[in-house]
C-alpha cells in the first residue's frame, strides 16, 4: 500500500447512543478519528488512521476499516482496556448530553443502563487521564506518511496534543495543509495560552457552535470565531449543525454554507465527517468555500446513516451529485 495522501488524528470510541426518535440504537465501535476519516475517503483514496487503541477493542471493526481502504498503519494498540465509552442522548432538535437526565435513564433498561454511562461523566482527572492514553503522540506517525501526505486534520484530543502534532508536521512539511478540531484550550487551566502556538502551526480551526459556547458564553458563534481570528488563527470554520457552517477568516466578511437536506437518523460522527471532507476538499481545490461543501456532503451522509461503516459505503457518484447541487446554491459553477 503507497504512503497516505491524507492523514487523520484522533480517538477510536465505543458508542451508545440514543436517537433524536428515541431509539436506543445497538453499540457501535466508532471514533472521531474513524468518522473524520470515512468523511474524506468519500472524496479521495488513500486515507491515513493515526489513534491508538486498548487492548480490548474490536480487532474485526479494524479488519472491516482496512477492507474498506483505509490505512491503519498508524494505529498503536496499548495493554490496557479501551476506555473511551461515551454516551449520546440527542433531542429532537439534534443537541445532545452526555450525562443524561434522570427521566431518560428511567427509560433505559437497567440491563442496557452501564453501557450508557460516558466516560467524561466521572470529573476532569478521569476524563483527561482517559483522554490522553486514548490520544495519538507524534511517534505514532509513520515516517513515510509524513513525506507523501499533502494534508492532515486531527479530530478533538486534548489540546497539547494538538500543538505537539502540529509543529511535527509544520517543522517537517511547512506545504502541507493543516486542520484542527477543537479545543484551542485547556478547561482545567484557562488562563493558560495554548492558543498561540496552536494557531501559528495551523491552516484552520473547526470548532462547533457548542465548542465556541464554553469558551465564549456571551457571544454569538461568528463574533467568537472573529475574536479567534483576531488572537492569531488564520482561519476558524463553525460547525453549526442543522443550520450548516460559516467560514470566518481575517480581512474577510463571513461565508454560510447552508447543510445539505436528508432525512437524520444519528448525528453522530456529522461534524468529524464534516472535517475529514474539508481536508480532501481543500486539498483537492485549495479553496476554503469549495472545502466546505466538500465537508458539508460528506455530514450529510454521516447523519442519514448509522455508525462509520456505512459512511464508508456512501455512494461518489451522489456524493458528487450533492456537491454540485449545494455549489449551485451558493453561486458556483461546479
Amino acid at each position: 500500500m503507497t504512503a497516505p495522501k491524507l492523514i487523520i488524528f484522533g480517538s477510536f470510541t465505543l458508542d451508545n447512543v440514543i436517537a433524536p426518535s428515541g431509539a436506543m440504537l445497538p453499540r457501535n465501535c466508532g471514533g472521531n478519528v474513524v468518522y473524520a476519516a470515512a468523511g474524506a475517503a468519500l472524496w479521495t483514496g488513500g486515507v491515513g488512521l493515526v489513534a491508538p487503541v486498548g487492548a480490548d477493542y474490536p480487532a474485526d471493526f479494524l479488519a472491516r476499516l482496512a477492507d474498506r481502504g483505509l490505512d491503519l498503519g498508524g494505529v498503536r494498540r496499548f495493554d490496557a482496556p479501551h476506555g473511551m465509552n461515551v454516551a449520546f442522548w440527542y433531542r429532537p432538535d439534534g443537541s445532545r448530553e452526555r450525562r443524561f437526565p434522570p427521566d431518560v435513564v428511567a427509560r433505559i433498561p437497567p440491563a442496557e443502563r452501564a453501557r450508557y454511562t460516558d466516560y467524561t461523566v466521572h470529573g476532569p482527572d478521569h476524563r483527561y487521564r482517559v483522554w490522553f492514553e486514548g490520544s495519538p503522540v507524534p511517534a505514532d506517525v509513520p515516517e513515510a506518511w509524513i513525506a507523501s501526505a499533502a494534508g492532515a486534520h486531527a479530530a478533538a484530543l486534548p489540546v497539547q496534543r494538538h500543538i505537539d502534532m502540529m509543529r511535527h508536521l509544520r517543522a517537517r512539511r511547512p506545504d502541507m495543509a493543516l486542520n484542527v478540531d477543537s479545543p484551542w484550550f485547556d478547561e482545567r487551566t484557562p488562563d493558560a495560552d495554548f492558543e498561540s502556538p496552536l494557531f501559528a502551526a495551523i491552516d484552520t480551526l473547526l470548532p462547533s457552535e457548542a465548542d465556541l459556547a464554553i469558551a465564549f458564553p456571551k457571544r454569538t458563534p461568528i463574533d467568537a470565531a472573529r475574536t479567534l481570528t483576531e488572537r492569531g488563527a488564520r482561519r476558524v470554520v463553525v460547525k453549526l449543525g442543522a443550520a450548516g457552517s460559516a467560514i470566518v477568516a481575517r480581512d474577510a466578511a463571513p461565508v454560510s454554507v447552508p447543510a445539505v437536506p436528508v432525512a437524520v437518523v444519528d448525528p453522530t460522527g456529522a461534524g468529524d465527517a464534516y472535517c475529514g471532507g474539508f481536508l480532501a476538499g481543500l486539498v483537492e481545490t485549495g479553496d476554503a468555500l469549495m472545502a466546505a461543501a466538500f465537508g458539508t456532503v460528506s455530514a450529510s451522509f454521516a447523519v442519514e446513516t448509522v455508525g462509520p461503516l456505512a459512511l464508508l459505503e456512501a455512494d461518489a457518484a451522489t456524493a458528487r451529485l450533492r456537491l454540485a447541487e449545494l455549489l449551485k446554491r451558493l453561486g458556483r459553477i461546479p
